[in-house]
Formats: C-alpha cells, structure tokens, sequence
C-alpha cells in the first residue's frame, strides 16, 4: 500500500511538473509574441500566439492579442472567432469589447459596433478605448466633428494620452486647421518626445503641409530612436524625393532593402529615383525585380508598363515575361466569363508585346465567341501579318505550319463569309475609318506627399490614358505634368479645343484604392459631372480604372457621321458595338455644329441645323445603314454631316449581346440610352456592401495605445 502511495504522489508530482512546463513554454511563446507584434510583425506574432494556444488553449490573453494581429492583418471575421475565444476564457474584459466594436466597424456592421462602444461606456464612463471606438464610428460616417469630440472628451480624462493628442492633430490637418494641427503634435512630442511614432506622425504633417526640411528632422529623428522603424524610414525617402535629393533617396533605398529585402516601398522609391535621374534602364531593372518579389504592386507594375512602352523597341525579349502576367490573368477571367476583364488583360499584355501571336489568337477566339466576327477577322489578318514577316522568303503552301495554315483558312472562311456584309456592300473597310467624335484632356495635381506611392497621380493618369488608345470614338490627351489647378487644366483645355477636361485624383491605402475624377466643359469651364470609383481586394487598381473609362463613356453621348449616300441610303460609321440595329433613329446635324451643353451632361444644336432623320434598317459591327427623311422642302443632307442618337428601342435584341464595353454611350442628353452589363454591375462598391476606409482611419488605426 505504501509502495501506491508514493507511486500516486509522484505521478501526481509528475502531471503538476509537466502541465507547469507547458504553461511555462505557452508564456514564453507569448511573451515573444508580444514582442513581434509591438514591432509590426504581425505574422510572426501569430504564429507565436498559436503556438502558446497549441500548450495551453484556454490561454484567454494569447486568444486576444492573436485577435489583435489578425485584426491588423485584415482579416476580420477569422479576427472576431479568435476574439468570442478570448471572451470565453476571460469574462467581462472591457478590450475584448472594445476589440470587438472595432472589428464590427471593419466588417461594416456599424449599429453592432456603436451598441457595443456604448454599453462600455455605460458601465465605465471614463473608459477611453470605447471613446476612440465611437470616433473611428464617427470618421467612418464622416463626421469629423463628431470624431473630435470624442478625441477631447478622452484628452479631459488623461491629459497627456498619446492616441488622442495625435489623432486630434491629424483630425485638425484633414479639416485645414493646420495651426491647430501643430498645437496637438508639439503636445505629443512634449509628453512622448522618445517615441518614435510621434515624430513619424510629426514627419508626415509637416510633409503634408510642403514644409519638407522640417518634416526630413523629424523623420530623422523617428529612425535614430527607433533604428527598425521601416514606416519612417520609407517616409523619409518620401521627403527627400520631394526635395529631389535622388541620390540620397537611392543610398537609403537600398539601406532599406539590404535590412528587409521585401519592403516593397524601397524598391518603388529607388526606381522613381533612378528615372528622375534619367536612368531609366535602372529603373526598369529595380522595378522588375520587385515585381519578381510582389508581383501585385499594381500601381508599379502600371508605372514599369508605361516606362517600357515609352522607351524599349517592341522587338525586345524582355517583353514577353511582362506580357505573360496579364496573359494568364485574361485566361483565368476567361474561365470565368468576366469578358471585360478579360479583354483588358489581353489588350494591356499586346499592347505590351504586339508580335504574340498566341495570346493574340486567343483574344481574337475571344472576340469570335461574343459575336464580333469582323473584329475577330481583322485580328486574324494582324497575326498573318506577323508570320509573313518572320519569314525572311517566300514560303510555299506545302511548308506552311499547322497553326499557320489554320489561320490562313479561317481567313478565308470568314472572308466568304463577308461577301454579303455591309462593308462589302458599299466596298469600305470600317476599320481605317476615322471614328474619332470626343476629344478629352486628362490632368492631374500632384500631393505633397503620398505614403505608399509617390507619384501615384502621374501613373495613374498615363494609365487612364492609356486605357482609351484603341478606342476609335474618343481622344484623350494627357498633361505630362502636373498642374497647378483647376485655372491652368481649363487654360490648356480651352487652347486645345477640347470638348472635356478631367482632374484626376487618386486615395489609397494598403487595402483600398480611390480614383475620383472632375469632368468639366472644355468649352465654358462649367462642371459637368464628378465620379469616384472605389475598390477593394484583388485587381483594385485594374478595376477603378476600366470603372473609370466606363463611368466615363457613359456620359458621353453616341455620335457619328454620314460616310456614304445613294439617294435616301445613307451610311453611318455607327455599328452594332456602338448599340445600332433595327428602328434606331438618329437626328443628322449640321457638320461642325454639336456643341457640348453649357451646363452639366449632353450636346446643343440649334434648330435650324437640325437636317433631318435616319432610320436604320441593318447594322454592321462598325457601320450601319438607314433610310433619310429630311427636314424641311431642301435637302441639305451631305457625306459628312453628324448624327445623334434621337431613339433606341428599349426591347432586348440580339445585337444588344455585341455591344462593346468601350464605346461611348449616352443620348442627345448625356443620359446613358445603351444596356449595361449586368456583370458589371455586381462590381459596384456599394451594392457588394464594401465601405470605404479614409487615409485618416488606416493612420489612426495604426496608433498604439
């Protein structure tokens, strides 16, 4: 009995000894945990935290704090399982529910978030987290105000509390109230002068104000206090390449990289340098390699496409890697039937690398199978074109390469097929007519400073730009540089004769992209209409852009001209991709006489240009036929005179499947009269229940308590 005795003591010695090591080893890993995620390491803190739940999973600490970096991660429903976890194990802890009320705000469920805030502070009036909880609320709906007043209301309860004495400053910097601003940052740097979150902060008000020297100080300053303070440091190379110290920009850049080879920023940053320096083949190369490294960086990858079309042959090797990325994107939107996107990817990849006969003839198949087959026989021709000019002789029909032979008899098919179109009818090729109806100029302003990417306005503007080349009914010019405003954009505009000027802006964060556009008359000035397009997620900056050029051509009425006549026979250099077909009726004006409205959307004529009306009576892909009634005892009508959409039917009709995504598509009126894709309209923002998360939210979020 004595000998169980001491058997049973010491297996129960022994269960205590191994459950403490464990708990032991559960708090070290914790601990470690803590430590990353204090200095950004927000994955590596996740894995500590789960190894510390894997020894112990009713740590109800470790649960919290693997809510909190999965949080900051942006994972927002995994974020709010592991936060019910911690809430299990430690009860009636107030930031669990304040953690929760921010992650409501996240996932859009607001009401959810201002209950929880509320019966916090219900139970702890002075309870300062539920206070900033309601401010995040309040700056989400934005109320600015409201936010402040929070913000004040938890500075009266701890004077010198660092959160709110700088997310008052950046608050009174979003509002203008820049003296303000400064009154709040010189309070946080007198009560936290050794954190160098306040002087990062600091840095970037100054820079945002312009005032560069003070702004490099106070970065300086961030990265001696805290030498891994990468944040700061890819700030600082954000002012001295305002101050255009490249040189000093490229040294630092590579500090950055050699320390954290995947900050992406760095790589960004050294490759704008090198091309202000005229090093443009460096930059290629810099920017090539962070791509191998993030190949979603859009807005570099946008900037790295423009520079090589601007500056390589379209003979060089490299370009066909650069083409595959967009390549095997438009094979995967194919799969999935996204057209447009599809047709995107295949365009940005030729436009990239024109002699790919392969992805040509996929975009070609691409087209054939949405109805459009004389586009699909012209881009057939393009590619025998190439082949006939990789051959340096004449090749027999006997040696001629399976794929080439296949395109040769579809060539040939299609081409009997077309004997009886339209274009064969009236002996014209549609495809060297000049189309061009709009001419647009595109300008941006240039920020002071932007946190993730400095001159974000420039590529995005050569990217919308780009955008529109291929596009017969519409010119866009852009501004190479930035302007100063409103004043000059209109001045350029109203030299250039430009029947619209845009004003582009672009927001983003890490998650999230904007591009807002001001649409204005070239003629008076007068606003014409403003968008904004905002995206999340994957292909962010792809899609604000193609939801740029719809918004766009939507408001730009559908407008040809009169190419041939025989007798009452008229031909129009409109087609089913601009939405003709049967019983359209269009108004023919006076050529040289449509005018864009003084105010708001739509065109202006007057009477008595009015010349008559077309009935169309068959429809090609690019030209269209009608009967003319004219107006009036004489008949004015000649081969050039415009014409206007006056009447669509409304009823679904085969030709309505062949309606291109990138033709302009409003009446006389500036309303859109042509059907939208209703896959398109799923990408809407709003209707996918998506909230746009301001600047000021993703920099207030990122402050620690």
């Amino acid at each position: 009995m004595k000998s169980i005795r001491k058997l049973s003591v010491v297996l129960v010695f022994s269960l205590g000894f191994f459950a403490f090591a464990e708990n032991l080893s559960a708090l070290r890993f914790f601990e470690r945990g803590v430590q990353k995620q204090d200095a950004e390491d927000y994955y590596g803190a996740a894995e500590d935290f789960q190894q510390a739940l894997q020894l112990n999973k009713s740590y109800g600490d470790a649960w919290f704090h693997l809510s909190e970096v999965t949080y900051s991660l942006g994972d927002y429903t995994l974020a709010l399982s592991y936060l019910e976890q911690a809430d299990s194990y430690a009860k009636n802890r107030t930031d669990i529910q304040n953690l929760k009320g921010l992650i409501f705000i996240a996932l859009g469920r607001l009401d959810e978030a201002r209950s929880v805030f509320t019966d916090v502070l219900k139970r702890y009036p002075n309870d300062i987290d539920s206070r900033f909880g309601l401010a995040e609320l309040d700056l989400f709906t934005g109320s600015f105000i409201g936010a402040k007043n929070q913000y004040e209301d938890a500075l009266k309860r701890q004077g010198n509390n660092r959160k709110a004495l700088l997310s008052l400053a950046l608050i009174s910097s979003e509002l203008g109230n820049h003296d303000t601003a400064r009154k709040y940052i010189e309070q946080a740097l007198r009560y936290h002068s050794g954190e160098s979150e306040v002087h990062y902060l600091a840095a970037y008000l100054e820079a945002k104000q312009g005032k560069f020297a003070d702004a490099e100080k106070r970065a300086r300053a961030a990265v001696q206090i805290n030498p891994d303070y990468t944040k700061a440091y890819v700030l600082l190379c954000s002012i001295l390449y305002a101050q255009k110290k490249y040189n000093d920009v490229i040294d630092l850049c590579d500090y950055i990289i050699s320390k954290k080879r995947n900050t992406i920023e760095a790589w960004y940053l050294k490759g704008l340098a090198q091309n202000r320096q005229g090093n443009w083949k460096q930059t290629i190369d810099t920017w090539t390699d962070a791509l191998a490294i993030n190949p979603y960086d859009e807005v570099m990858r946008g900037g790295l496409e423009l520079l090589i079309m601007k500056k390589l042959p379209v003979e060089d090797s490299r370009r066909k890697a650069w083409a595959d990325f967009h390549v095997q994107k438009a094979r995967e939107y194919s799969k999935s039937y996204f057209g447009e996107n599809a047709r995107y990817e295949y365009q940005r990849a030729l436009k990239i690398n024109p002699f790919d006969d392969v992805s040509r003839a996929e975009f070609a198949e691409l087209l054939g199978n949405t109805g459009l087959n004389e586009n699909y026989l012209n881009q057939l021709k393009f590619i025998k074109q190439n082949q006939e000019k990789a051959v340096t002789e004449k090749t027999e029909d006997s040696k001629l390469t399976p794929e080439q032979k296949k395109v040769n008899d579809t060539i040939e098919a299609y081409e009997s097929l077309m004997k009886y179109s339209l274009s064969a009818k009236w002996d014209i090729d549609p495809f060297y007519l000049d189309k061009t109806r709009w001419h647009v100029g595109l300008f941006y302003t240039k920020s002071p400073v932007q946190l993730l990417h400095c001159d974000a306005e420039e590529i995005a503007a050569g990217m919308c730009a780009d955008i529109f080349s291929g596009i017969a009914s519409t010119s866009v010019a852009l501004e190479n540089r930035a302007v100063s405003g409103y004043g000059e954009a209109y001045r350029i505009a109203r030299k250039n004769d430009l029947d619209y000027f845009v004003i582009l802006s672009i927001d983003e964060t890490e998650r999230e992209i904007t591009l807002g556009a001001t649409v204005y008359s070239g003629r008076t000035g007068t606003e014409t209409t403003k968008f904004s397009s905002f995206r999340t997620g994957n292909d962010k900056f792809a899609s604000v852009l193609r939801a740029f050029r719809r918004d766009l051509l939507d408001i730009l009425p559908v407008r040809g001209k009169i190419i041939q006549r025989s007798v009452n026979d008229i031909l129009v250099d409109l087609g089913t991709v601009e939405g003709m077909k049967k019983d359209v009726v269009l108004d023919v004006i006076k050529a040289g006489k449509i005018q864009t409205s003084d105010k708001g959307l739509g065109v202006t004529y007057e009477d008595k240009d009015l010349l008559g009306t077309i009935t169309l009576n068959r429809s090609g892909e690019e030209i269209s036929q009608g009967t003319l009634s004219q107006s009036g005892f004489y008949d004015r009508v000649n081969v050039g005179d415009e014409v206007l959409v006056k009447f669509r039917p409304g009823e679904a009709s085969a030709e309505d499947a062949l309606i291109a995504d990138n033709t302009p598509a409003a009446g006389e009126n500036g309303g859109r009269i042509l059907p939208k894709d209703e896959k398109q309209k799923k990408l809407d923002a709003r209707e996918m229940g998506l909230i746009k998360t301001p600047v000021i939210i993703e920099l207030i979020r990122g402050l620690k308590n």
